[in-house]
């Protein structure tokens, strides 16, 4: 019974780590086309970016890093959150 409750935890986190990854190239990929576009212009009519694209950029960068730590931080820092599943000695 253990066992397979086991891998059943496995496998849901693997296709968790995997949809948390898809999400976040998916706004990385936006990301990257929003800075492309505001590259592509200002280089077209050498004029800076108007703030509200930058602060567009600003918003899709906080929220990618939000998306990230709140996933990663359990595993960079292990004081940061309680874990369910220990570890047999």
């Amino acid at each position: 019974m253990t066992e397979k409750m086991d891998s059943k935890m496995l496998e849901e986190l693997g296709e968790s780590e995997y949809r948390e990854l898809a999400s976040v190239y998916c706004k990385l990929r936006d990301l990257k086309a929003s800075i492309s576009e505001m590259h592509d212009a200002y280089l077209a009519q050498a004029t800076p970016p108007e703030f509200d694209k930058v602060e567009a950029i600003h918003l899709m960068v906080d929220d990618v890093f939000d998306d990230l730590e709140r996933y990663l931080r359990p595993e960079c820092d292990p004081d940061s959150a309680f874990r369910t599943v220990k570890q047999e000695e």
